[in-house]
């Protein structure tokens, strides 16, 4: 056991030299590509180096704080024989302009200050012009005196003069109006991101990253580092835009995602991939423990004395203290270059066909995925007793090569928005049905042309409602439709409520024992079609019926 503590305890010392005595690297490494998961994401970033003989420590400062510590993977290829050694990981203040967010504020308040202190110098000129023009308005006003003193005036010269400074005046005046109220709207601006810029100041520095990569050279060559961490704060959703026809056979798909993040640095022109998989969810199922039944028994109360709680220090039943983290393993493995759908083991990822800018701002970003045409059968959906209309339905099936996740849809019928609905998970290959809403070129009407009731005979004790409904359906579209239409007959809760002298006509295509009522019709252009539903209700004398 001794041995083993040894052997650790230099093992531990060895790497621990290394990285005192291996030559820093400190690396500017954009972002190469992003896989986005619905609730985080994972990051690569890829450096060319040109190492020598020796250990080297590749430094990646200004990584965000939500990197998920135990995500960190080092991975490499070139013509350089190398051994990865270790990965560490600390945390570092990072100075305010590091931030995205104040980055841009402060680069449109920059810009704004600029535009002010021009319109400042406008008017600054304006009213140098202004005193000028004044000084000559007094030294004219000076002479006509003199020339009136002498009995001289020179009347249409001062109106020349007064005219035109009157001009002048009156354009300086009015550029000085527009100058200030220029002013005051850039003013009213700068002040609110100048508040917002101080109130992201105000919060606390922001904590970085820093990793350092140890790795070891037995000679020189060249060697792209790549290394990878998966961070919080981010997620993709799909959100798909249906388009139905239904004088066709095809209904038009566009997926589309909506990328959010605010992991603490952007995504700027990065290649990308949407992962249908979710990190956070549990691998193994879960597992049933036995059904106990007992007799209820109320726990004893323990009294609390000198901090000693059912006989343990300071009151603490259980606890876990932080583990120490196990050294992250580096390894070597291949890329995997394809494109459009990649399957990876269960779970099926997208890559996104042109590079992607994603701030880190929580803002949503919609990003194309795919356009696609399926096949489908339209039909129409009809409770006229409810409402009288038809609502348009799409059966299809998802020939699509992958799964289409839940997510928001957006729904069209040709050019019109009818509506957003969720669209449920469907597999490959799965059958599904979707409703488009209304369509009033499907004429409904449902209407009541019998109501008579009728009191006991002599000596009876019945009393009877013979009601009596008619329902039309016309197909005022181009092309030949198929419609069901649902109604119902009462149900009888009571053995003292008969319901008699069911007519029905047509016959219904299905009849369920609950009274549901469905009929299939097939109608051409222009076709019309009737129902008609009759029946007597018959009950004691004197009754009131609930549901009348």
């Amino acid at each position: 056991m001794r041995g083993k503590k040894f052997s650790l305890a230099l093992s531990l010392l060895l790497l621990f030299s290394c990285y005192l005595f291996s030559e820093e690297i400190v690396v500017k490494s954009p972002i190469s590509s992003v896989t986005i998961y619905p609730d985080r994401a994972t990051i690569n970033r890829e450096i060319n180096l040109s190492l020598s003989q020796g250990t080297h420590s590749v430094v990646f400062n200004g990584l965000p704080a939500t990197l998920i510590p135990n995500s960190l993977r080092a991975s490499g290829k070139g013509d350089a024989i190398v051994k990865i050694l270790g990965i560490d990981l600390s945390s570092q203040y990072l100075e305010s302009p590091l931030l995205p967010e104040i980055k841009k504020l402060q680069s449109e308040i920059d810009a704004l200050l600029l535009e002010t202190d021009k319109a400042r110098d406008r008017i600054e000129v304006l009213n140098t012009q202004e005193i000028f023009l004044k000084s000559i308005e007094s030294s004219n006003a000076a002479q006509a005196s003199r020339e009136v003193r002498l009995g001289k005036p020179d009347i249409q010269s001062w109106e020349r003069v007064i005219n035109f400074l009157g001009d002048k005046l009156q354009e300086i005046k009015n550029a000085k109006i527009k100058q200030k109220t220029l002013l005051k709207g850039q003013q009213t601006i700068l002040d609110i991101l100048q508040k917002e810029l101080k109130s992201i100041k105000a919060r606390k520095p922001l904590e970085g990253r820093k990793v350092k990569v140890l790795l070891e050279s037995p000679r020189e060559g060249n060697f792209k580092l790549n290394l990878s961490y998966t961070v919080m704060n981010a997620k993709w959703n799909p959100l798909y835009t249906m388009r139905a026809s239904p004088d066709s056979s095809e209904i038009e798909f566009a997926i589309s995602s909506m990328i959010q993040q605010k992991s603490g640095e952007n995504w700027e022109n990065v290649s990308a991939f949407l992962s249908t998989s979710s990190p956070s969810h549990e691998t193994n199922p879960p597992a049933l423990n036995p059904w106990i039944l007992e007799i209820y028994a109320p726990r004893p109360v323990y009294k609390k004395r000198d901090g000693v709680l059912g006989g343990l220090v300071g009151g603490v039943l259980g606890g876990v203290v932080g583990e120490v983290a196990s050294p992250v393993e580096a390894s070597v493995e291949a890329e995997l270059l394809t494109a459009g759908i990649l399957e990876t083991g269960i779970n099926l990822n997208f890559e996104i066909k042109r590079n992607i800018q994603i701030p880190s701002d929580g803002a949503p970003h919609k990003v194309p995925i795919d356009y696609e045409k399926l096949k489908v059968k339209y039909d129409y959906i009809a409770v006229p007793k409810l409402k009288e209309v038809a609502y348009l339905r799409g059966k299809f099936q998802n020939t699509l090569p992958y799964p289409l996740l839940s997510g928001n849809a957006d729904l069209f019928v040709a050019q019109d928005f009818v509506g957003s609905t969720r669209l449920p998970f469907i597999a490959k290959e799965e059958e599904t049905k979707m409703f488009f809403g209304e369509d009033r070129q499907i004429r409904i009407k449902h209407e009541q042309i019998k109501r008579e009731k009728s009191g006991p005979g002599f000596l009876g004790k019945k009393e009877r409602i013979k009601l009596a409904y008619k329902i039309t359906i016309q197909n005022l579209r181009k092309n030949q439709v198929e419609i069901e239409v649902f109604d119902q007959l009462p149900l009888s809760q009571n053995t003292k409520i008969d319901i008699k002298d069911q007519n029905i006509t047509p016959a219904p295509s299905e009849k369920s024992e609950k009274g549901m009522l469905s009929w299939i019709f097939t109608l051409a252009p222009m076709e019309k079609r009737e129902i008609l539903v009759a029946f007597t209700i018959e009950y004691p004398k004197g009754t009131k019926i609930r549901g009348l």
